[in-house]
């Protein structure tokens, strides 16, 4: 037998067996599989070990891979959109404070400075899996502090994908060299805006066309298949694997079964995931925790202080109260998963020593432990801090956050150069992008047949244009969807200088990308080049017909962006964003709405959300009335405020259950060929009586001088002889017997 099997089978049944340990002690099943891990690896031997670490290790790499994909199916760009400033503030903080105190923490134990970095690369990043197990524990999920918690975690998981590919990029030479940082990144930005574009425009829209042939098997063929190929371009790019693998995720979020992808791939998610973790605990040896457990508890300590302190320190940044910032921060004080990629990854480009692992993984396991502690002593903490200062000082303490936030709110000029900067890349980028494909491989097809004569070029040259003409119209023509530019034109006469020179800048960026497409097909002088320059700009600017195809391609574009799940998206004004919210809820099929009309369930349960749109397999059921019912399996869109929202959820996850001790009988087929004296001799056929007398259902009858079955009714007057089919509870029909 080939030993992954045997091995595969050994961490499965151990991880097993610890997981279900662990679920009992109500601990985070990730330490389960680190514990699993740690048991069946090489450096535990009184219990069974796994012969070859290099195979379970390759298998773990693939959790990786579906736990990132995972990651991204749950992430879209509305969720950072809804995320606001307060999110990108706690995070930055946190980001620049751990990066600091990895870096000191680590130069004071005596460790290299790419240790050290990495290792503030790995204090940066929080648990979700664990604060989420938390937060269920401790009943909170729905507190409105926790949804400041979930959105700071949207947001360090964008920062841990960048960690995972920028890190490497400063390390592996081991020197800094500023210059070739900031290409990898611009190749890197260049590499994820051409994704997202490209992805946004045409896979929703593929899957849209589609969807009548994606049937379950179909879609989970066609979703793994998807990332994995993102996921062979990432690594031949040179850029880290996980990262295709979330980026395909992410763009699948954003089709209309999105949801079913989810179902349908996370048994394959946590499947290897698992595995994951247990290599994780594989590598652990006790002997060098014991070693280096002076190393472990500084670390942890730093974490559980640190971590805490700058993520409230983010909050009140962003205008929270202190209330609201120190309980959402004390949430944040434990690593987790980003963390054991971070330090693999290090250790797989051998820029890291290897006492590291067992260290990190140490730190992961106390700080997951502390962790509900830790969020149950945020209130007695503000409690303490509040009753203890001096009444100015709770006159300060209370007015924190009250006063007028100004964080999500925007001068003209501001929102005009966001807009500028925006378009200005993503039309550049593109116009890069289409100019590098063709010259490189369009251009080198066509000269590979037809030669690299002179009209040749110049056909090449034109096709090359026509591709590029959508984007620099766009690039030219399109200023801001929200009127601003013309807006302070008009209003501010003395801001046309700064206009002007923004116009400038586009018809620089348009001229230089011509020149350059030019320069590849046609060597021409300074002047020509100018003129050709003019001629073709003036066209492009002028042509409808151009201006047609590139809103063909932004309104398909926008309409797959704004929307969620492929369908049209609810826009809220921005005054009631703050009050009411959209959520979606699945109807489990013992839910107690299920088989209820919306308005029973707004009557029994009072909730005040109210469900704008229900999804049943491939129907839409838009702003439903009140007397359509609830069917098991819906997805219901509803919306309301925090209260409405938590109490119809509730609603939506109370289960029926009539009686909780009853356990089912074991229902069973028997035949039973009656004889003179039997108690059923004589008896009429009819079912209901039959049941009702002897317990079981008499499901048909054979005469002795027939073969075959008939149907009882009360007609039917069962003899001696007769042989009877019945269904009924193995013990009542032995009795009857």
């Amino acid at each position: 037998m080939n030993p992954l099997f045997s091995d595969l089978a050994l961490i499965l049944v151990v991880a097993g067996v610890v997981t279900i340990i662990f679920k009992k002690l109500k601990q985070p099943l990730v330490l389960g599989y680190i514990v699993a891990g740690a048991l069946a690896g090489p450096y535990i031997t009184f219990i069974p070990t796994i012969s070859n670490v290099e195979s379970v290790e390759f298998w773990g790499n693939i959790g990786v891979i579906f736990l990132l994909f995972g990651l991204g199916l749950e992430f879209n760009l509305k969720k950072i959109k809804k995320v606001g400033g307060a999110g990108f503030m706690t995070v930055f903080t946190e980001v620049i404070v751990m990066f600091s105190v990895g870096i000191l923490v680590g130069r004071l134990l005596g460790w290299t400075w790419v240790t050290s970095i990495f290792l503030g690369g790995m204090l940066s990043i929080s648990s979700t899996s664990i604060i989420i197990k938390a937060f269920d524990d401790l009943g909170i999920k729905n507190k409105k502090f926790t949804q400041l918690v979930f959105g700071a975690l949207v947001v360090e998981d964008l920062v841990a994908i960048l960690i995972l590919v920028v890190l490497p990029a400063i390390v592996v030479s081991k020197t800094f060299d500023g210059l070739d940082l900031a290409m990898k990144i611009g190749n890197l930005a260049l590499f994820l805006l051409l994704w997202f574009t490209v992805g946004i425009f045409t896979i929703p829209t593929l899957f849209k066309k589609f969807k009548h042939y994606l049937s379950d098997e179909t879609l989970i063929v066609v979703s793994l298949g998807l990332c994995l190929m993102m996921v062979v371009i990432t690594k031949n790019a040179e850029i880290s694997e996980a990262l295709g693998a979330f980026v395909m995720g992410s763009i699948l979020s954003g089709t209309q079964q999105s949801e079913r992808i989810i179902k349908l791939t996370k048994p394959i998610k946590d499947f290897f995931g698992a595995i994951f973790f247990v290599s994780v605990g594989m590598l652990v040896d006790p002997v060098a925790i014991w070693q280096y457990l002076p190393q472990i508890l500084v670390i942890s300590l730093a974490i559980i202080i640190a971590k805490p302190l700058a993520a409230t320190l983010g909050l009140l940044f962003s205008g929270q109260t202190l209330k609201i910032a120190l309980l959402s921060g004390v949430c944040l004080c434990q690593i987790g998963e980003f963390s054991f990629i971070i330090v693999q990854m290090g250790m797989e480009k051998d820029v890291i020593a290897d006492y590291l692992y067992p260290i990190i993984v140490s730190v992961s396991v106390i700080t997951t432990f502390i962790t509900p502690y830790w969020v149950k002593l945020g209130e007695p903490l503000y409690n303490a801090i509040y009753n203890n200062v001096k009444p100015q000082w709770q006159v300060v303490i209370s007015s924190l956050g009250t006063g007028k936030k100004t964080l999500d709110r925007e001068g003209d000029w501001v929102k005009l150069l966001k807009s500028y900067a925006t378009r200005v890349v993503i039309y550049g980028s593109w116009l890069l992008f289409v100019n590098l494909f063709f010259t490189q491989f369009i251009y080198s097809y066509i000269t590979d047949y037809f030669g690299k004569d002179l009209p040749v070029r110049i056909i090449s040259f034109i096709l090359n244009l026509l591709i590029m003409a959508p984007f620099l119209w766009a690039l030219l023509r399109r200023k801001d969807s929200d009127g601003l530019f013309d807006k302070i034109w008009n209003d501010k006469k003395f801001a046309r200088g700064p206009l002007m020179f923004m116009m400038i800048i586009k018809y620089l960026i348009a001229v230089i990308a011509i020149s350059i497409t030019s320069s590849k097909y046609v060597a021409i002088g300074f002047s020509a080049g100018l003129m050709l320059c003019a001629f073709i700009i003036v066209i492009v600017s002028l042509s409808r017909k151009i201006k047609g195809y590139y809103s063909i391609i932004e309104n398909q574009f926008l309409t797959n962006l704004r929307s969620e799940g492929g369908q049209k998206s609810i826009v809220m004004p921005r005054e009631l964003t703050e009050e009411l919210h959209i959520e979606k809820i699945e109807v489990e099929p013992n839910s107690y709405i299920a088989g209820k009309t919306i308005s029973e369930i707004h009557r029994n349960k009072k909730t005040g959300a109210l469900t704008i749109q229900i999804r049943r397999g491939s129907e839409i059921i838009d702003l439903p009335k009140n007397d359509q019912t609830i069917f098991p399996m819906d997805y219901l869109v509803i919306i309301g405020t925090d209260q409405q929202v938590r109490d119809f959820r509730e609603a939506a996850e109370e289960k029926i259950c009539h009686n909780k001790n009853y356990v089912p009988l074991e229902m069973e087929l028997f035949q039973l060929t009656l004889t003179e004296g039997s108690p059923l001799v004589g008896e009429n056929g009819n079912i209901t009586h039959i049941r009702e007398k002897y317990g079981i259902l008499l499901f048909g009858l054979e005469h002795p001088d027939t073969n075959s079955l008939i149907r009882t009714t009360s007609a039917v007057t069962i003899s001696a002889g007769d042989t009877l089919w019945i269904v009924g509870e193995k013990h009542l029909v032995e009795n009857l017997k």
